[in-house]
Parts: structure tokens; C-alpha cells; sequence
């Protein structure tokens, strides 16, 4: 492995307490987060934030909520993560929950966690009144930026801030004079939700604090950058990349103030870098060919692509500069997880003149396990090991894959309440089980081949990866969202089916057998492309999209 790649520059800090500590020192009167609210544009800056995160502390202290679990939902919000910073600064458990889980979820994930109090942001305020008398462990509701009802139980995020600021200046340094525990419960994630019943993954400070200097390393990010965050506010990719890490390299940051200004906001702030999943990608891909087509340039842009990737970056800038200028014209790179993106993308994005940099991370590692250098990308590959982790495939008999393995200081504690399924994803010598399948290559490059539980077994033995077959699948501009599964005959053969959600504005105005008939020849088109055990044999035709995690992932376990 060439160390070269990583940037030995990275400050490192001891928690995420000193980390904003450092920030504000280094960046103190540059802006953290510029964001809108109440239809204003307002900006914190790094010295600000570190005032919040200390007013946030000396709060919960006042109010007897120090050291206690703390949720927070909603909105991206700059006081959603001086909550998140402040719970922890306050010895506290901070537990991010996704704001679009029903009322009944929101109940049972408080009720199991014990939360003495809730914060949360104005859009959650209808869910906060139906469900505030089903949680009576909860002391506090406090508001970020709108209204509370006349009860004594809720506060405005400023009167709390307020109350911090004067216990603060009273000389309450509940912040500065932690003495932190960095292997105590600090934080619980409840995972998306792709695969079944959601798990409580418990990570403590060294964990987040390992993640975010791995990012810093690998990425090589610098103070010039400037990002519109556009991922929830509870996913942990969000949190440890653009809230622990990117601060720390002193970036300016806008939030994305809904998904519909989007575009929107990228030409207004003009990012240089984005922090993505794939569909963020997919749909930036495909408006730009949509966009193309409208001024009839498909064919000229086909031709050019091959002559521009072997042209240097800046003349290829130029010469798509008006595919540049749809997201602010300064876009440099994107960074992508979360899911497996298509190669194809990262090499027509390349052309274009903006770099994608895809990496690979799960929650129980907070997240981040590998990512393609700035100095060393490799294509189809999620990356290189991040310093602080170690990985390992464990083969089963002569297969060239297996179950990627992990172990590090990011790794988790474990599942909240849960002894059975942490004891189920780690291996008797304590290293963790991802679930995911695929090999490392001599330069400790991760490549996935597809997820253990995902495989589709057939009658002969074969073993077909599914996330193989949508990735030819997905190649057209006839397929919107693709999922591949193994439907059981009558006669008890598996056969490979592919279930697709057609493109409906490619196929306007087209019949129901028509859409059929053009997919069942594209399918077997593919099938000209695969070895015989590996053809798709059947296709359903769906006339919803899949359901979807907030992070966009396809919820497998919900298709029937």
C-alpha cells in the first residue's frame, strides 16, 4: 500500500470537542454554515459554533439533561449539529433519528433509548404534538427555529441557548472541563432499515473521531472547498463527512434547504465539491443528457467524449463549461457512497472535467472503511483501506471472494439492547462482519462484488450477485430503477427475474404491452453480454418506484 496517497497535513484531534475547539481557532471568523431560515440567509461562523456547542453544554447542565440521551431530528440545521457536539461535550448520548419515520417508530425508538429530551426543528413540530404524551420520560421539547405550544416541557432552541449562554458566563464550563471517556457510549444510529428491523448501532467517541481523521487523510480536502450538503442530517455519512471532517479542513458549507432546490442552490452557492449517494448522481447524470438532447448536441457530445478524456482537465472544463455551469461552474469533484455507483459514470463525469472519488463505509464503522485517494483512484473499486482500518476477505474453499472483514478504532460497541446480533456480525477473533462480498487487490483496493444477503442461489450451485446484473440494467435510458431476485418456479427452479420501474417520460404515451416488449428486447440484449447461468429470465414491469430509505437505498426486503 503506498502511504504516499494519504495527507500526512491532516490535523488530528483527541475529541470532537477539541476538534472545534481547533477550528475556531484556525478559521475563527470565516463561516462554518450559510444557511436559510424563515426565508433569511443567515451564516454561522467557526468561532460562532464553538460558542453554541459551548452554551449547548452549559445548558443540559442547567437543566439537569447533562449526561443524559438526547435525540435530535429534523432538518440539516447548524443547531441540530451544536446539539449533536453539545450532547456529546455534556457526556451525553446523542441519538440522530431520521425525521421521515412514522410517529409509532419515533415513539419506539425514544421509548427504548430512555430520551429525556427531544430536539428537533420546525417541520417535526406536527409529529412532536402527536406523539409528546406516548413519550413521559421526555422533560424537554425544544424547538430549532419556530413556535412551541404554552407548556412548561417546551423551549425555543434560542431561550435554551440563552439559558446555556448565562450559565456559560457564570462560569458553568460543562465543555471545557470535560474529562471525556472516548471509549463510553457517545452516540446511537439506527440503521436505515434496508434489510429488515432497524438496529440501534452504538459508537463512542474514538469511533467518530477515528472516522473523521481517516477522511481527512484520504481526501486531502483544504479551506478552498465549498460545499452544498444535501444528504439527512442523521445519516452517519453525513455527520462524520461533512460535519467532523470537513470543518476540520476548514471548508465553508451551504445547506440545502429542501430537495427541490437543489439545482437550484448548487448555481447559487457554486460548490467545488459535493458529498453524494449514487441516485444524487444518477439524476445529475441524466438531466445532463436530457439537457443535451433538448439543443439536439447528443451526437456531437458521443463524439466528443472519447477526444476529451485524452485532453488535460482544465481544456475538457472549458469545453463542457456549459455542463459545468448547471451546478455553479466551479465543480471540481464529488465524493460518493452509500451504495455501488456505475464505473460509466465516473468516466463520462471524468471527461466532462469533474472528478468522482467513490468510497465504501457501513454505520457500524462510523462509517467510513475505504475511499479512492485524490492521489491514487482506482476505477470499480471503493478505494483504499482508510489508515486506521484493517480489512481481510474470508474465503470459503478456492472462491476469489468473500466477506469483506473489518477491524479499527471506528468499528462499533455494538447494537443498543441487543447482545444476540452484535454476537452474529463479529467473528470469533472479534473482527466485524460487513455483509458485503468481494475481494482486495495487492494495493488493498477494495472491490465489492455484492451484498451476502442479496445473493440469489441457483439449483446448479451458482451463486448470482445481483448488484451485478442491475448495473448492466440500469445502463439504459429506458430503465428508471432496477432490482434482480430469484423468483421460485412451481417445479422449485429459481429463475432470475428483474423487476423495472420503466422510465415513464421515455416511454409517453406508449401502451402497457409496448413498455414490455421494448424492455423484454433490451433484457435480452443484455443477456448477449452474460455467460448462459447468469440471463435474466423474466422481467415484471412495476408501476410505482421502489420504496426507498431517506438515503435513497432500495428497501430489498420490502419487495414482494
Amino acid at each position: 500500500m503506498s502511504k504516499s496517497y494519504y495527507n500526512r497535513n491532516a490535523v488530528v484531534f483527541d475529541t470532537l470537542y477539541e476538534a472545534i475547539v481547533k477550528e475556531a481557532e484556525r478559521f475563527g471568523s470565516k463561516a462554518r454554515y450559510i444557511y436559510t431560515e424563515n426565508k433569511e440567509e443567515k451564516t454561522v461562523t467557526y468561532a460562532e459554533m464553538l460558542d453554541r456547542v459551548n452554551y449547548v453544554a452549559s445548558a443540559f447542565s442547567a437543566l439537569g439533561l447533562a449526561g443524559k440521551f438526547i435525540t435530535v431530528s429534523g432538518d440539516t440545521h447548524p443547531d441540530y449539529y451544536s446539539t449533536y457536539f453539545g450532547t456529546i461535550a455534556s457526556d451525553g448520548v446523542i441519538i440522530p433519528l431520521d425525521k421521515d419515520i412514522n410517529c409509532d417508530q419515533f415513539v419506539g425508538f425514544n421509548t427504548m433509548c430512555d430520551v429525556e429530551c427531544i430536539v428537533y426543528t420546525a417541520s417535526l413540530s406536527k409529529k412532536i404534538e402527536e406523539t409528546k404524551d406516548r413519550l413521559p420520560s421526555v422533560k424537554k421539547f425544544i424547538c430549532i427555529g419556530g413556535d412551541v405550544p404554552q407548556d412548561e416541557k417546551f423551549l425555543k432552541f434560542d431561550e435554551f441557548l440563552e439559558i446555556g449562554k448565562a450559565a456559560y458566563e457564570n462560569g458553568d464550563r460543562t465543555a471545557e472541563n470535560r474529562v471525556a471517556d472516548k471509549e463510553k457510549l457517545c452516540a446511537i444510529i439506527f440503521t436505515s432499515g434496508t434489510t429488515g428491523t432497524s438496529k440501534g448501532v452504538m459508537l463512542c467517541e474514538r469511533n467518530l473521531v477515528s472516522a473523521g481523521i481517516d477522511c481527512n487523510r484520504i481526501m486531502a480536502t483544504t479551506e478552498k472547498e465549498f460545499i452544498v450538503s444535501v444528504l439527512p442530517a442523521h445519516h452517519t455519512y453525513e455527520s462524520t463527512i461533512n460535519h467532523i471532517a470537513a470543518p476540520n479542513a476548514g471548508v465553508t458549507m451551504a445547506l440545502n434547504d429542501s430537495i427541490k432546490n437543489t439545482l437550484r442552490n448548487f448555481l447559487k452557492y457554486k460548490p467545488t465539491l459535493l458529498i453524494l449517494v449514487p441516485l444524487y448522481v444518477e439524476t445529475m447524470h441524466k438531466k445532463i443528457w436530457a439537457e443535451i438532447e433538448k439543443k439536439g448536441k447528443t451526437k456531437m457530445i458521443k463524439r466528443l467524449i472519447p477526444i476529451a478524456k485524452r485532453l488535460p482537465r482544465p481544456v475538457r472544463r472549458k469545453l463542457f463549461s456549459q455542463i459545468l455551469n448547471a451546478f455553479g461552474g466551479r465543480l471540481d469533484y464529488m465524493v460518493c457512497g452509500g451504495a455501488p455507483l456505475r464505473p460509466e459514470l465516473v468516466e463520462e463525469f471524468d471527461a466532462f472535467g469533474i472528478k468522482i472519488y467513490e468510497g465504501y463505509g457501513i454505520t457500524e464503522c462510523a462509517p467510513l472503511i475505504s475511499a479512492n485517494p485524490m492521489k491514487g483512484i482506482k476505477l470499480h473499486s471503493a478505494g483504499l483501506r482508510v489508515p486506521n482500518m484493517k480489512v481481510r476477505i474470508d474465503k470459503s474453499g478456492d472462491d476469489e471472494t468473500g466477506e469483506i472483514c473489518v477491524t479499527g478504532p471506528a468499528v462499533m460497541m455494538g447494537y443498543y439492547k441487543n447482545p444476540e446480533a452484535t454476537a452474529d456480525v463479529f467473528t470469533d477473533d472479534g473482527w466485524f462482519r460487513t455483509g458485503d462480498v468481494g475481494y482486495m487487490d495487492k494495493d488493498e483496493y477494495i472491490f465489492i462484488t455484492g451484498r451476502k444477503k442479496n445473493i440469489i442461489l441457483l439449483s446448479n450451485g451458482k451463486n448470482i450477485f445481483p448488484e451485478e446484473l442491475e448495473e448492466y440494467l440500469s445502463d439504459s435510458e429506458l430503465v428508471s430503477e432496477v432490482v434482480v431476485v430469484g423468483r421460485t418456479r412451481d417445479d422449485g427452479e429459481t429463475v432470475i427475474t428483474a423487476l423495472i420501474y420503466p422510465n415513464k417520460e421515455y416511454f409517453d404515451g406508449k401502451t402497457d404491452d409496448e413498455i414490455k416488449d421494448a424492455l423484454g428486447e433490451f433484457v435480452e440484449s443484455v443477456n448477449k453480454k452474460l455467460p448462459t447461468f447468469k440471463h435474466i429470465s423474466a422481467i415484471e414491469v412495476r408501476d410505482t418506484e421502489f420504496e426507498k430509505t431517506t438515503t435513497k437505498k432500495i428497501m430489498r426486503f420490502k419487495i414482494k
